[in-house]
């Protein structure tokens, strides 16, 4: 049966269809991150399998004119030659099919047009291809999940510890996405950041950020907790379970005052590899007791960021991944 979108938004509605099939039909192992600011990708799409970071552009058409489905798209909305280009039908039909191409790619094989001083890059295929140019970029809507993990589900579910596919647990949620809201106004400081958020968030990245200009990715997990009186600590706690070592992927640890109602200016930037290096081991969790402008040399120093400075960092720290 043929699922009727919203007719008021069918575009992003088909967006948020694809992106409920990839984490439906990948079993948990793509985990789909949404813009916060629309800079020209739709998603990021993150393989657990293997760490990459896919960006993803949706391309939509309403329905198919003589069997043959066109998807039209702006020159200067192609913003990454490594992006996935999905176009597909906004209203589904039997046997359907996705065009499923990196973005360079598809501008190589596509018919260029100029109109009004603007490139458009146009695609032409049908539900029963034969000897089309694109059609080895045809894949069965049931199947997206499985061309963009590269292997079966199967396999890649197979490669997973269980505790990947399990959501997280909030602690003190009211000052964590304090601390996250936080970390995303900073962030937003520089245009060359593009911000990303996981739906669902099942992973330690909660805020993704892409450097338009490189193309390259961090990922961050944005951890706050509160300055205790008693030592001036500030007590930021890491599920080991999804601690991960890979070379993307940093942690932010921010420090509430309560007395001030508001963070300190000073936050730690630590690569998710040298956790360990500065955490206490605390049973299920890794503990980094982390004292805002010490006066004294702590392990914790190559770590230290000003808070005002962390788009800065962040840009740095995506330099050398």
């Amino acid at each position: 049966m043929n699922r009727r979108r919203d007719t008021s938004g069918p575009g992003q509605a088909l967006e948020f269809e694809i992106w409920a099939d990839l984490i439906k039909q990948s079993q948990g192992t793509l985990h789909v991150f949404l813009p916060l600011l629309d800079r020209g990708l739709d998603a990021v799409v993150h393989r657990m399998t293997d760490g990459r970071y896919i960006p993803i552009q949706i391309k939509g058409r309403g329905e198919a004119v003589e069997g043959m489905v066109e998807i039209v798209v702006r020159g200067d909305s192609l913003v990454d030659d490594s992006a996935l280009l999905i176009g597909s039908l906004m209203y589904d039909v039997p046997d359907q099919l996705d065009l499923v191409v990196e973005e360079g790619t598809f501008k190589k094989l596509a018919a260029r047009d100029v109109s009004q001083g603007h490139d458009f890059y146009s695609a032409a295929f049908s539900m029963h291809p034969n000897h089309s140019h694109w059609r080895p970029y045809l894949v069965p809507h049931s199947q997206l999940a499985e061309r963009i993990l590269g292997t079966s589900v199967a396999a890649a579910v197979s490669q997973l510890e269980p505790y990947r596919l399990e959501p997280s647990d909030r602690h003190n949620a009211w000052l964590g996405f304090l601390g996250e809201a936080e970390v995303i106004r900073r962030l937003a400081q520089t245009p060359r950041l593009d911000l990303f958020r996981p739906f669902p968030d099942l992973e330690m990245v909660e805020v993704l950020a892409r450097d338009n200009v490189t193309g390259r990715f961090v990922g961050l997990q944005v951890k706050t907790a509160t300055v205790a009186h008693q030592y001036g600590e500030a007590h930021i706690q890491i599920r080991k379970a999804t601690l991960t070592a890979a070379a993307t992927t940093w942690l932010v640890g921010l420090a509430w005052l309560d007395d001030a109602d508001a963070l300190h200016e000073e936050c730690l930037l630590v690569p998710a590899a040298d956790i360990r290096k500065i955490a206490i081991d605390d049973g299920a969790f890794l503990r980094i007791n982390f004292h805002p402008s010490s006066p004294e040399r702590t392990r914790q120093d190559p770590y230290r960021c000003k808070l005002a400075e962390l788009h800065r960092a962040i840009l740095d720290a995506g330099s050398g991944v």
